[in-house]
């Protein structure tokens, strides 16, 4: 097993809660109004709670007062408060006052200074000021004081112009007028400079009729202003309060707005409550919001050196959990879309993005993007399993740990090697370029972990696939812009652009998570107001896609560079972003294999799980779900504690346990009373409530950050890179792509007759050899080519494909094959016929030029196949396989022209396993593969007139003269080569039929001979030289 596929980075990040853990019954907690009162009488823990909720700071107030809450109201304060505190000493997710960020090192020795909460950073909520601005646009002096620009989500759909939305889509007329302001909005315009523009280009409409259509063109968001919110920092307020200019009242509002927000964040972590209360009187007058609509995060004053011997175990951690991660177990969909891709464009097809994921241009998105968000689980549920053998051996460690009372799995590098076993398509897949993966940190002092006695906890949340992520939003608070820059920026190398993508949340609020300074030169604005045609701005409609070696990439469209999308930031894009945004990220980072640690193969139901361990990672702690007793006793008070009781005999469950949902987490001591009630309602609300061990001991691991619950974000970067394609064949380097001409397309009714019939992949041979001959001979006179091919997606189905006049496939053709398709379907050879558009692969087979030449050599290659599938079906042809397929494969490549294909072959085909193969078929293969002359060869088995049809057949030396080049000696480029490659891969899916196995076979046949000959020819040359 290798260790070193993640080399750590220095630069950490810490996530610690603002409040230490208090030792057992130290914050007396209960449901009296006396203990809600001395549970909430800290300062900086009151505060937390206002910054909350403004419903439970309305609740705490009143009883401060003396007045009255009413035992039900009192009951639901007292569990919040309960929540609240338990939350605030064991979560370290940042989260207004209850937990805070640091900046930290990784260092030879450890230094901890932990000095008090810090300071704050404050703004107005997202979706408080996006709701006050929209509200502002409504003023036709406000909107003349703005800047706008037209989305570039908008499309042309018929008449209407429409622009995707959260669940709906928003769609108004393309008339004269909205088609005008968009294509004069491509950059950005002022409002009022825009509308008098208009009124110019047309002078029949009155400024409120263009200023109304204006309007809701901004209303709906296919203008975007200069001061919808998006970056909300203080040159956002600037331009907002620029704009609020010609409304006095609205300006001095905003004015006051700002003062309010300087004087709390100027007030110490707390202390500011008088100060906080002063600002939601402003933000909030009624008193109504159930969050108060600001948004707090807290620096911690901290210094923290960690020892290296702590990211140096991540790393180790990284590593292992790489080498278990499974082929294909997440993002599936993603798969079905490469194939989508592939059977719409071909290996060689470059697209714009913007023409791809239209729907109708392009094949639109994957599987559960958008509405169709319920496709995503179907899709999910579609990745393959992990092999047999590792769910029974993962099974068999959990059983032994488990009836062996140790309740642990301890996993070595022996053992992982075992697990990881029977991978697949996956195996040659490199790691995620980078890691960013938390871990909560626990010993008992800086001493102890400098000498190595410390553990790291895995979290629920382990982390992000982009280093950095974590840490993007607080980069400005703490101090961490260049670290950060530097991190990005490394992710990229001369063939590699890293692009930052900006985008707007489907949930305003979510901006608030969003809040990241630009650290890349390069970026991505996805439906955001920007000039797209500022320095380091790509637009992604431009953006060029094309097969990669390990799933689709993104190349700049000037000078054919990678681009790397990155989203610095952890809010959800699969629920948040829009489908271009998610596309974008997915497409550069999601592969046949991703970073996704351990797996339960299957027992993630069962009630008791133990704990699994890597070294000195806790990879899980131990894991309890609720069983169907304590289910049943949580809906009623009596009798829970004994239920409780129970259940903890039962699956040997601690006194101290963690209640997890998701990565919202908290303590909870289950022989203290009100906190075994604050369970029976967790317990009692269902959903997917988690009981975790504690790993603390009591609070004691937690001495060396002070007592504080603390997380090590550690960053890990590809401790190698992979090697290029062109480097490990000697190729040049790719050439600039240009995008495939997707506008041929061959409908049915014109020269190309394209069918499609549905039959199980059994009888594809008897709908060859005894069906399909006579229909051709029937229309033969009509034809200038025909060729077919065997499909597998979404069914198996054999595609025919007819050229003629346009005329004669209409009248004489289309009649014929309706009849001969129902005849076929009633003696059951075919499920049934579609008609359908053919979209040549045009950059597969060399390019326009060279595609009538290929389309008429896969007619030479059909002719060839359909006689030797006869051949085959009367017993007179019984070639071992790999050898008939490498036969083919020699004569096809003769067809071209007088070269020495054997040499490019030796080349271009890696010794594989099958090449066992051609040492048993060796002496056979030699005698019917003479290169140069194999068309004489093989006319003894495959019969004259077919060897004829190869060798004398003009069509296939005028497509050679365009492949070959580098006189004569081989394909003149790369896109040559893939296309001869290309046709000897259809000429195996013509003859025998979709098998990669069977594939390999032959092409390690006629790698063989065609070494052979070439070490025979060198052989030769020395002796002749050496006399």
């Amino acid at each position: 097993m290798r260790d070193d596929h993640y080399a750590p980075q220095d630069c950490l990040f810490v996530r610690t809660t603002a409040m230490p853990r208090s030792t057992p019954g130290g914050r007396p907690l209960g449901d009296s109004a006396a203990q809600v009162r001395a549970a909430t009488a800290d300062p900086l823990f009151r505060e937390a709670l206002h910054i909350a909720s403004g419903s439970l700071a309305d609740s705490l107030d009143r009883l401060d007062a003396g007045a009255e809450l009413g035992a039900k109201r009192l009951r639901r304060t007292a569990l919040a408060v309960s929540r609240y505190a338990l939350r605030a000493e064991t979560r370290p997710t940042p989260f207004g006052l209850f937990a805070g960020v640091a900046p930290a090192r990784a260092a030879d020795t450890t230094r901890v200074r932990l000095s008090g909460p810090g300071r704050k950073a404050v703004r107005l909520d997202a979706a408080w000021l996006t709701q006050r601005v929209a509200a502002w646009l409504e003023l036709p002096e406000v909107r003349r004081g703005v800047d706008v620009v037209s989305s570039d989500l908008c499309r042309t759909r018929g008449e209407r112009l429409v622009i995707p939305g959260n669940g709906a889509e928003a769609s108004v007329r393309n008339t004269a007028l909205v088609t005008w302001a968009c294509r004069r909005t491509t950059r950005p315009v002022g409002y009022a400079v825009l509308l008098e523009q208009a009124l110019a280009a047309f002078p029949r409409l009155t400024s409120d009729q263009v200023d109304a259509v204006l309007l809701q063109l901004v209303r709906h968001g296919f203008l975007l202003t200069s001061i919808t919110p998006q970056d909300l920092d203080e040159a956002l307020l600037d331009r907002i309060a620029a704009a609020l200019a010609p409304v006095p009242a609205a300006q001095e509002q905003l004015a006051s707005l700002r003062a309010a927000l300087d004087a709390y964040a100027a007030a110490k972590p707390g202390e500011g409550l008088p100060a906080w209360r002063d600002l939601r009187r402003l933000t909030d007058p009624e008193g109504t919001a159930a969050r108060p609509p600001v948004h707090v995060d807290l620096r911690v004053d901290a210094e923290l050196r960690v020892s290296r011997a702590v990211t140096e175990e991540a790393a180790r951690y990284a590593s292992a959990m790489w080498e278990l991660s499974g082929d294909w177990q997440a993002h599936a969909y993603l798969r079905a879309y490469r194939d989508r891709f592939l059977e719409a464009y071909g290996t060689e097809g470059v697209v714009p993005l913007g023409r791809l994921v239209d729907p109708h241009r392009g094949i639109g998105f994957p599987s559960g993007y958008g509405t169709r968000a319920d496709a995503e689980s179907t899709a999910r549920g579609q990745s393959e399993q992990l092999p047999k053998e590792r769910r029974l051996l993962t099974h068999d460690l959990v059983q032994e740990a488990l009836l062996s009372g140790d309740d642990e799995v301890r996993l070595t590098p022996a053992l992982i090697d075992r697990l990881a076993a029977g991978r697949k398509a996956g195996a040659h897949v490199p790691p995620p370029r980078s890691l960013e993966l938390c871990f909560h940190l626990l010993a008992r002092s800086e001493q102890a972990v400098d000498r190595g006695d410390f553990r790291l906890l895995a979290p629920v949340y382990a982390g992000s696939l982009l280093a950095g992520a974590t840490v993007g939003r607080f980069a400005e608070l703490v101090g961490m812009e260049d670290d950060l820059a530097s991190l990005l920026a490394g992710l990229g190398d001369d063939e590699t652009v890293p692009a930052q993508v900006v985008y707007r949340p489907h949930t305003v609020r979510g901006l608030n998570m969003a809040q990241v300074p630009r650290l890349l030169p390069h970026r991505i604005p996805v439906g955001v107001y920007a000039d797209r045609d500022a320095p380091g701005t790509l637009d992604w409609r431009r953006l060029l896609v094309s097969l990669g070696p390990f799933g689709l990439r993104l190349t700049l469209p000037e000078d054919g560079r990678e681009v790397l999308p990155v989203v610095p930031h952890v809010l959800a894009m699969d629920r948040e972003a829009p489908s271009v945004a998610r596309l974008l990220v997915e497409l550069a980072s999601v592969r046949a294999r991703t970073w996704t640690g351990w797996n339960w193969c299957g027992l993630e139901g069962l009630p008791y799980l133990p704990r699994v361990s890597y070294g000195r990672v806790t990879v899980f702690p131990r894991r309890w779900v609720p069983d169907r007793h304590l289910r049943e006793a949580a809906q009623a008070p009596a009798g829970w504690d004994a239920a409780v009781a129970a259940w903890r005999d039962r699956y040997r469950v601690p006194r101290e346990v963690n209640l997890a949902r998701w990565d919202r987490m908290y303590r909870v001591d289950l022989e203290e009373r009100w906190q075994r009630e604050v369970f029976r309602r967790e317990v009692r609300d269902g959903g997917s409530l988690a009981i975790m061990e504690d790993l603390t001991d009591g609070g004691r691991a937690l001495g060396w950050s002070g007592g504080h619950g603390t997380e090590l974000v550690v960053p890990l970067t590809r401790s190698t890179a992979p090697v290029r394609r062109q480097e490990t064949a000697g190729r040049p380097r790719r050439p600039v792509p240009r995008p495939t001409d997707h506008e041929l397309a061959h409908l049915p009714g014109e020269e190309w007759l394209y069918a499609r019939f549905a039959a199980s992949e059994d009888t594809h041979d008897e709908l060859l050899h005894s069906g399909l001959p006579g229909l051709l001979r029937e229309v033969g006179e009509h034809l200038r080519s025909w060729h077919y091919i065997r499909y597998r997606d979404p069914e198996p189905h054999i595609r025919l494909r007819l050229h003629g006049g346009a005329e004669a496939l209409r009248t004489a053709v289309l009649p014929r094959l309706a009849a001969v398709s129902r005849e076929w379907q009633e003696t059951g050879m075919v499920q049934g016929m579609v008609l359908d558009t053919y979209r040549p692969e045009t950059d597969r087979y060399g390019g326009p030029a060279a595609l009538p030449h290929a389309e008429r050599m896969f007619c030479v290659d059909s002719q060839s196949a359909l006689a030797q599938i006869g051949m085959r079906a009367r017993g007179a042809l019984n070639l071992p396989a790999p050898v008939l397929t490498a036969l083919n494969h020699a004569l096809l490549l003769e067809s071209l022209g007088d070269w020495d294909w054997s040499a490019w072959i030796s080349r271009a085909l890696p010794k594989g396993t099958a090449h066992a193969v051609y040492r048993t078929h060796q002496e056979q293969a030699r005698s019917l593969i003479v290169p140069g002359r194999t068309a004489r060869s093989a006319a003894a088995v495959l019969g004259a007139p077919l060897a004829a049809l190869w060798s004398t057949t003009p069509e296939t030396r005028a497509y050679g003269a365009l492949l070959l080049s580098d006189g004569g000696r081989a394909p003149g480029g790369e896109q040559h080569a893939e296309a001869v490659m290309s046709l000897l891969h259809m000429q195996h899916n013509r003859l025998r039929g979709i098998d990669r196995t069977g594939e390999d076979a032959g092409y390690a046949v006629l790698r063989g001979v065609a070494r052979d000959h070439q070490g025979r020819l060198a052989h030769a040359q020395d002796r002749e030289e050496n006399g």
